[in-house]
């Protein structure tokens, strides 16, 4: 997923970089609060673990074995790959799966993985 982020200029890529990287921190930090072992694809944190071929953004796991997996992606990432998105929900769907969109204002919101590919 981070590969369309290389085509992008060297400065608009970098700043794509820190809201995505920015997003991802806050809703780790987030899910540690709420006693999730958290493994994010972040500096300061265990990585996850891959899922087949596919490496999520947050893979984590709370008592009683509850599994969740979180990817984040800027709109532009969205709006360009929508069906690579499905086939990882769809992949990933032995899991609590949640995905978010973040604005280039950082702001973000969570899309329904159920929604996808609907009108």
């Amino acid at each position: 997923m981070k590969l369309m982020v290389f085509f992008m200029p060297m400065k608009k890529a970098e700043k794509v970089s820190d809201i995505h990287d920015a997003c991802l921190r806050e809703v780790a930090e987030e899910m540690k609060k709420d006693m999730w072992e958290v493994h994010a694809d972040l500096p300061g944190f265990e990585k996850p673990s891959k899922i087949g071929t596919y490496k999520p953004d947050i893979a984590a796991t709370k008592k009683g074995c509850m599994k969740r997996i979180c990817e984040v992606v800027t709109e532009d990432m969205f709006q360009g790959d929508k069906q690579r998105y499905q086939e990882v929900k769809n992949y990933c769907d032995e899991y609590d799966f949640h995905f978010y969109v973040v604005d280039k204002k950082g702001k973000r919101t969570e899309i329904d993985p159920k929604t996808f590919g609907k009108e």
